[in-house]
C-alpha cells in the first residue's frame, strides 16, 4: 500500500477516535463509570464499617449505631461543604476535566486510608475524603451531561447516570460484604483500586466537546439515544428547546454580579426541588445507618447477608433508563411525586418487622425490593429538573450566568441539599432507632416522604391543573 494511502488511513482512524472520545455516548459512559466508582466504593465500606469497629478497633457493640452514624454523617458533611467550592471553580475554570480528575485522586486517597485504619480518626479522615470526591463527581459529571445533551435527550442520558449512582450505591454494600465474608479484607481495597485504575483511563481519554472545537461536528453519530444533534453549549440548547423564548429580543453577555450560585440559591422554583432531595438524601441514609445493625440485632446476619439486602436494593435500579424516559415524555414533576408516595406505604409496613420468625424475613426482603424500585424514580427527576431554573433565569435576564452558565453551580447546589440529607438522615435515623424503636422510625420516615409529595404536588402547576380540571 502507497505511503500516502496508509497515512491517510490513520489519519482516519485518529479522527474518528478523537470525534468518539468527545462523543456523547462516551461522555455518557465516562460519567457513568466515574460515579458508578465513587458510590461503589463509598457503599463497600457500609457492611465493612461494622466489622472495622469491632474487629480493628475492638469498639464494643452499644457503640456501633452510634459509629455508624458519626462516619456517614462525616461524608455528609464533607460532601456540604466542598460542593459549592467545586461546582464555583468548574464553572469559572477553562476545562471541567481537571477537577475531575482531582476527585478522582479523592477517592484513592479514601480507599488507602480505609484498608489501612486503625483508629476512628483515621476512618472519619477518609469518609471526608469521600465527600469531597462525591462533591467532585456529581457536580461536574452532572454538569457534564447537561452540558452535551439536548433537553429532548436529558432525561434519558441521566437515566443511565442515575442507574449508574443507584448500581453503585447498592452493589457497593452488596459485593463489599460477599467479598469480606468470602475473601478477605484485603480483598475488598484491591477490587476498588483496580476499578480506579479503570476510571482513570476513561477520564484522561475523555475530550470535552465545547472545549474543542477543531473536533469534528457529531452530527454524524449514529446512536439511538444520542443522535439528535450537536454538542452545543447550555444557552443555546436552551434557546433551541425552549420556543417559547424571545430569541429576538436583545441578548445581554454581562454577567450578575451576584455569583450564580447564590441567585439560583434564592430561587423558589429550585428551593422546592433542594428541600426534595434533602429528604431524598435522608430517606436513602436511613436505610443506609438502620439496616446493617438491624439485621444484625434482629437475624443474627452477618457481613454476607448485609450484603445481599443492599444488592437486593440495587436489582431495580435498572429501570432508571425508562424512568428517564417517561420523564422525558411526561415531565419530571408527576413522576417524582408518585416516587415519595410509594415510599409511604413501605415504611409503613416496614415497622411489622418485629421478630426473628420466617414471615418478618420474607416481608422484610420484600419491602426492601419495593423500596430498591421507588428509590430508582426518586432521586432521577430531581436532577432532571434541576436545570429548569437556570433557563428560567437566563429568559429574564440573558447572559447572566456569563459565557459558561451556571450548570456546576446549580448541580453543586444539589449536592449540598444531598450532603445535607446525609448529614441529618444518619442523626435523625439512628437516634429514633436507638431511642424509640424500628417501628417509630419507619413511621416518621412515612410521614416525612408524604408531606415531601405532597410539597411537590402543590408547587406544581401541571399537577394543579389536572386536578382541577
Amino acid at each position: 500500500m502507497p505511503r500516502e494511502s496508509v497515512e491517510a488511513v490513520e489519519d482516519g482512524t485518529k479522527e474518528q477516535l478523537t470525534t468518539f472520545r468527545s462523543s456523547k455516548t462516551f461522555i455518557i459512559i465516562v460519567v457513568s463509570v466515574a460515579i458508578f466508582a465513587d458510590v461503589f466504593i463509598y457503599g463497600m465500606v457500609i457492611p465493612l464499617i461494622p466489622a472495622i469497629l469491632r474487629d480493628r478497633l475492638h469498639l464494643p457493640d452499644d457503640q456501633l449505631q452510634t459509629w455508624m452514624a458519626t462516619l456517614l454523617a462525616t461524608f455528609g458533611g464533607a460532601l456540604l461543604v466542598s460542593s459549592p467550592v467545586v461546582g464555583y471553580f468548574s464553572d469559572k475554570g477553562s476545562s471541567r476535566k481537571v477537577p475531575f480528575l482531582v476527585g478522582l485522586i479523592a477517592v484513592a486517597g479514601a480507599t488507602i486510608m480505609f484498608w489501612l485504619a486503625r483508629s476512628p480518626t483515621t476512618m472519619i479522615i477518609a469518609r471526608s475524603l469521600q465527600g469531597v470526591a462525591e462533591a467532585a463527581m456529581w457536580t461536574i459529571g452532572n454538569a457534564l451531561v447537561v452540558d452535551t445533551m439536548r433537553k429532548d435527550q436529558l432525561g434519558v442520558a441521566m437515566g443511565y447516570v442515575s442507574m449508574s449512582m443507584n448500581i453503585g450505591t447498592m452493589a457497593g454494600p452488596a459485593l463489599g460484604g460477599i467479598l469480606l465474608d468470602r475473601a478477605g479484607y484485603d480483598s475488598v481495597f484491591m477490587v476498588a483500586l483496580a476499578l480506579i485504575g479503570v476510571d482513570v483511563v476513561l477520564r484522561l481519554l475523555m475530550i470535552e466537546p465545547t472545549t474543542k472545537p477543531h473536533v469534528k461536528s457529531l452530527e454524524d453519530e449514529t446512536e439511538p439515544l444520542l443522535r439528535d444533534g450537536p454538542s452545543i453549549d447550555y444557552q443555546s440548547r436552551g434557546l433551541d428547546q425552549r420556543p417559547d423564548l424571545d430569541v429576538e429580543g436583545p441578548r445581554s453577555n454581562t454577567p450578575s454580579r451576584i455569583p450564580p450560585i447564590v441567585r439560583l440559591a434564592i430561587s423558589g422554583q429550585l428551593l422546592v426541588l433542594l428541600i426534595a432531595s434533602i429528604v431524598d438524601a435522608a430517606i436513602w441514609t436511613t436505610f443506609e445507618t438502620t439496616v446493617p445493625v438491624f439485621v444484625i440485632q434482629k437475624f443474627n446476619w452477618e457481613s454476607f447477608e448485609i450484603g445481599m439486602c443492599f444488592l437486593v436494593l440495587t436489582l431495580p435500579s435498572i429501570i432508571s433508563p425508562i424512568i428517564g424516559s417517561i420523564i422525558d415524555r411526561y415531565g419530571p414533576r408527576i413522576v417524582s411525586v408518585t416516587a415519595f408516595s410509594s415510599l409511604v406505604p413501605i415504611f409503613i409496613l416496614f415497622q411489622f418487622v418485629t421478630d426473628d420468625s420466617l414471615q418478618s424475613r420474607i416481608l422484610f426482603i420484600a419491602l426492601l425490593i419495593g423500596a430498591g424500585f421507588s428509590f430508582s424514580a426518586v432521586l432521577l427527576p430531581l436532577i432532571v429538573e434541576i436545570g429548569e431554573p437556570i433557563e428560567r433565569k437566563e429568559k429574564e435576564s440573558p447572559g447572566i450566568f456569563g459565557a459558561k452558565g451556571a450548570n456546576a453551580q446549580a448541580y453543586a447546589l444539589h449536592g449540598m441539599a444531598w450532603a445535607s440529607g446525609q448529614l441529618l438522615g444518619p442523626i435523625i435515623a439512628g437516634t429514633l432507632a436507638q431511642t424509640a424503636g424500628w417501628g417509630v422510625m419507619n413511621i416518621v420516615m412515612a410521614v416525612v416522604s408524604a408531606s415531601t409529595a405532597l410539597m411537590l404536588a402543590l408547587t406544581s402547576e401541571k399537577i394543579r391543573g389536572m386536578f382541577s380540571a
